[in-house]
């Protein structure tokens, strides 16, 4: 359910606006009342009204709501509906140029589809906050690898000073942060392209038995490196799904690799394929260290501000992408992935399908 706030300081608009929702539309949203922008200050400082969308007047006495409109767009706290007395147009193209979300005319509202006014506005601000944090993350996790590719290739072009040992070693270094920035890029890249529809799921007859197989045994030399035990069972020869094979194989290889990545050596990675009731599994367990419970709630949210802990037992780098696109991958099937885990005990990542 959606909280919505109207702020108008006329009381009998506010009646109207709420007569033309209609009392069905009504139930199926939480509205708040504000008669000044005071009020509506108050009302957004108050974490627990998580406020979805704002209707706001274009006039509130002393404080325009235009005003109180570009403070919104500056701490872009939430998306914002002008409401106004007259359909003056110059008025709208004002509004929409201070990062108004929509404009209604209030002797419009009669005529308007407010729930889908509702629904666009709410989309279209979670697009740009998305979008805007995708940029966020971009910039961060590519800081770090171009620091280090300049720094050394400064050290590179100075010939006298490096011997051939300490080049190639910088040459490797370079190697290996330009191949994460490639795998943050494409990351970033199979993200924007799910979310906007663009990459197809193409569904085929997929069978997860032999395809789980081949990912263990890609995977087998990797987790050898750290002395960390990949094993794969089953009590079927074949198990066959509707899905897209490069897709599930996408998130087994997410899944596998972060299973190894953050276990210590002398432990287990199983990798498990099966059925549960009239739903296809796949699992991978690890015996490392494990999540904090109030952590795991944040582990396939790209857009999180909050962050994971855990950190990789060897040399390996983490982007916090991988799990993002496992959960966008798996919603396209109409599937589902959960996580049980127990801190320094382990964690165990479950793919259910529809067979």
């Amino acid at each position: 359910m959606k909280t919505i706030l109207i702020c108008d300081d006329d009381p009998t608009d506010i009646k109207l606006f709420k007569k033309y929702l209609g009392p069905e539309k009504l139930s199926q949203i939480r509205l708040l009342e504000a008669n000044s922008s005071e009020e509506l200050y108050e009302i957004l400082r108050k974490k627990e009204n998580a406020v979805d969308l704002v209707f706001l007047d274009f006039y509130l006495g002393s404080n325009s709501g235009l005003n109180v409109l570009k403070q919104l767009k500056k701490e872009k706290k939430v998306p914002v509906v002008m409401l106004t007395g007259r359909g003056d147009q110059e008025l709208a193209v004002q509004c929409m140029k201070e990062g108004a979300a929509d404009y209604i005319p209030k002797e419009a509202l009669a005529d308007t589809d407010i729930m889908k006014i509702i629904e666009q506005a709410v989309s279209n601000w979670k697009v740009m906050k998305e979008r805007d944090m995708l940029l966020g993350i971009v910039a961060h996790e590519l800081r770090n690898p171009i620091s280090i590719i300049l720094g050394y290739t400064e050290l590179l072009q100075m010939e006298d000073e490096t011997d051939e040992a300490e080049r190639n070693e910088m040459i490797r270094i370079i190697g290996n942060r330009t191949e994460h920035m490639l795998l943050i890029v494409s990351q970033m890249l199979d993200v924007s392209r799910i979310e906007e529809g663009i990459t197809e799921i193409k569904k085929t007859e997929t069978d997860l038995v032999s395809l789980a197989k081949d990912k263990v045994k890609d995977y087998s030399i990797i987790a050898a490196r750290k002395k960390i035990r990949l094993v794969f069972s089953t009590q079927s020869e074949d198990l066959k799904v509707q899905a897209d094979p490069d897709r599930i194989q996408e998130v087994l290889s997410n899944l596998i690799d972060n299973a190894i990545k953050y276990s210590s050596q002398d432990t287990e990675v199983k990798v498990t394929v099966g059925m549960d009731g009239e739903r296809a599994v796949i699992s991978v367990e690890d015996q490392g260290q494990g999540i904090k419970e109030n952590e795991l709630q944040y582990l396939f949210d790209l857009f999180s501000s909050k962050k994971v802990s855990t950190q990789p037992t060897g040399s390996e780098t983490k982007t916090g992408i991988g799990l993002a696109i496992c959960k966008k991958v798996i919603d396209a099937h109409g599937g589902e992935i959960v996580v049980d885990s127990t801190p320094g005990k382990g964690t165990k990542f479950t793919v259910l399908l529809t067979v």
